[in-house]
């Protein structure tokens, strides 16, 4: 393959990778129901299911890049937690450990296999129920498949007589070594292609086992960059598990690395020369070699499992979207104490309510006022935070024996739903609004519609919160019927100061939200 051929094969390559990272990321949202969560989190339910699956992941993808993505993609369905899949991310490491004793392995014939069959599931209709996890699969078969074509696109360096020329230069330093290894990790893309390709050079007496090893301590280095360069598109917890792939292998290829560099002064001996004693060839020598920096992974994670969460903080602040979506009351441990359970649910349904400003930003006349917060990520986090809410309580009524209680429950599944229907009603509103010319009498109109819905959602956050009689019967004011004002104000609105009869048709639809949002404030009330 020629150098012109390999820039587009790359980009190729590149572009699989990103395709399969959000199909894999978008159809396991779908699967992200409760049932499929205890599920997953009963296959991680211990350090030795965690440790048993990241090293299947690890020895199947041959790649902890793809692994990292994955378990990303898991995260952020949440159906797996994040103290859990940061074990899964770490033990994957030795399981690609295993391409080095097994030589090569080829998944290009798989991965097609995976592509076709998961394709052609999508396009039959008797399989639709199915197409979350066909689409989770064929996300996963892209994303192999768009590393395979990096891997390809890599071929002609490895052929290439400058690359053997660098090989000799090796020779001469180790930390000239450990940086060739950390760049040539982020081009093949494959820390155990890599091994392979240093035995064959070894086997040519073209490269020291030292240096070799030194080459291959490098890669830990490269797959963090490798790492934090693919997640780019990532935030949250997904950023996290990035981060953290790469600073585990940056401390193992660091420690390993330190020693051999303590080696060659004589002060210690270096793994070759233990492994010599015990007459291994070079072959092993290096797969060795690169299994034991790869459990270094699990070990580095042991050591910092207690400052993890603050580390990963640190370099990934989760976003206020990302922490609305999450339920922050609910756990299914008081689901057998439904007057606890019950007071949690009101709880997250004050968090909804209090967001519910940031989707009023874009129709305020006062921008000083607005949160800050993107409207689209807000109102999607709003889904999900509900779509928690409502499945918390159909367990919770699932459960439920006592009849006074079921009726309790039952309320608050009303309320719920009302309050589905409140978000929806605020987030059209602000958009038909937004949509008026600025400055103009119709905008100014729905701006004020917009601060006084504003007002609403603050009085009825309160009362959900502190459950005050004060604050109920100020909200039973504001609710109060309007009909008469609210006719003045239609009426008023079709006159010619309110712009084209186009701007004249969105004011009195924001209107009717307006009113809608009025009601339905009064329902979750």
């Amino acid at each position: 393959m020629s150098a012109a051929e390999s820039l587009p094969l790359f980009l190729t390559g590149l572009v699989f990778f990103f395709l399969g990272l959000d199909g894999v990321k978008a159809s396991l949202k779908g699967l992200a129901s409760r049932s499929m969560r205890r599920r997953a989190r009963a296959a991680v339910s211990s350090p030795f299911r965690a440790a048993v699956l990241g090293v299947t992941f690890g020895a199947l993808s041959q790649s902890a890049t793809a692994v990292s993505f994955l378990l990303a993609g898991l995260v952020s369905a949440r159906l797996l937690p994040l103290t859990r899949a940061l074990s899964v991310v770490a033990w994957a490491n030795p399981g690609t450990a295993m391409l080095a004793f097994l030589a090569a392995v080829n998944l290009n014939l798989a991965t097609l296999w995976l592509i076709g069959l998961a394709g052609l599931g999508l396009r039959n209709r008797k399989l639709r129920s199915a197409n979350a996890v066909l689409g989770a699969v064929l996300g996963i078969g892209f994303l192999l498949f768009g590393l395979t074509q990096l891997k390809r696109a890599a071929a002609p360096v490895q052929e290439a007589e400058w690359f053997a020329t660098i090989s000799v230069a090796l020779n001469g330093s180790l930390v000239l070594g450990f940086i060739a290894g950390a760049l040539l990790r982020v081009v093949i893309q494959s820390s155990s292609a890599i091994v392979v390709i240093l035995i064959a050079l070894c086997g040519k007496g073209l490269l020291g086992v030292e240096q070799a090893m030194m080459v291959i301590h490098g890669t830990g280095v490269g797959i963090g960059l490798s790492v934090i360069l693919l997640g780019q598109g990532l935030r949250g917890e997904a950023l996290r598990i990035s981060y953290w792939q790469a600073i585990l292998n940056a401390c193992s290829a660091s420690l390993l690395g330190t020693w051999m560099l303590f080696a060659a002064t004589d002060l210690l001996p270096s793994l070759p020369e233990l492994l010599a004693r015990v007459r291994v060839n070079i072959e092993t020598d290096l797969a060795i070699g690169f299994l034991l920096q790869m459990l270094c992974c699990p070990l580095a994670g042991w050591l910092l499992r207690r400052r993890s969460e603050g580390i990963l903080g640190t370099l990934a602040p989760e976003a206020a979207e990302d922490a609305l979506a999450r339920p922050r009351y609910l756990d299914e441990g008081v689901l057998e104490d439904s007057e606890i359970a019950m007071d949690l649910v009101r709880r997250e349904q004050a968090r909804v309510v209090s967001a519910l400003p940031a989707l009023l930003d874009r129709a305020r006349l006062d921008a000083a006022a607005a949160t800050g917060l993107d409207h689209r990520e807000v109102r999607a986090a709003l889904g999900s935070l509900g779509a928690e809410i409502a499945g918390f309580l159909a367990d919770l009524a699932a459960a439920e024996k006592d009849h006074d209680r079921g009726v309790q429950i039952a309320s608050a599944i009303a309320r719920q739903q009302a309050l589905a229907e409140l978000v929806e009603s605020v987030d059209e509103m602000a958009t038909a609004i937004d949509r008026l010319p600025a400055d103009s009498m119709a905008r100014m109109l729905g701006g004020g519609l917009a601060e006084a819905s504003d007002v609403l959602l603050g009085t009825l956050r309160e009362w959900l919160e502190r459950s005050d009689s004060a604050d109920r019967d100020l909200l039973e004011a504001m609710t109060s019927d309007r009909g008469e004002q609210m006719e003045s104000v239609r009426r008023n609105a079709v006159g010619g100061e309110f712009g084209s009869p186009e701007d004249q048709a969105t004011i009195l639809y924001a209107t009717s939200l307006f009113e809608r949002t009025v009601y339905l404030a009064r329902r979750v009330g």
